[in-house]
């Protein structure tokens, strides 16, 4: 809008006529810049407080509540290991490969940079 009463103005004549307009222009733009960063903000803030806090307090929430509920139902004894020693070794495998990984990526880093010292 402003760019096309500046060159209404340039090309029609060089008079200052249209300086009130370009005013008005200014003004109407400013208040809906104003508008919109009020709605925006309240958008936002009305969004922020309906979030939920991070998963952590919310785990540390569940577990306390559970405890609470159950703490008469706890049981001590024997477990079935089956499933805890699958999870487990799966556990074990990841750490393995995820340190033969390292060490190949320590030592490809090690000939990169010996070859871009050589370089």
């Amino acid at each position: 809008m402003m760019l096309f009463i500046i060159s209404l103005e340039l090309s029609i004549a060089k008079t200052k006529v249209y300086l009130p307009l370009i005013l008005s222009v200014l003004g109407l733009e400013l208040i809906l810049s104003l508008v919109c960063l009020l709605i925006y903000t309240v958008r936002i803030s009305r969004f922020n407080r309906s979030q939920p806090g991070p998963d952590i307090n919310q785990e540390d929430r569940m577990q306390e509540g559970w405890i609470s509920q159950n703490i008469i139902n706890l049981e001590t004894g024997f477990r079935e290991g089956s499933r805890l020693e699958e999870i487990v070794e799966k556990q074990a495998d990841l750490i393995e490969y995820l340190k033969l990984h390292n060490a190949q990526l320590s030592k490809r880093l090690l000939s990169l940079t010996s070859q871009q010292i050589r370089d």
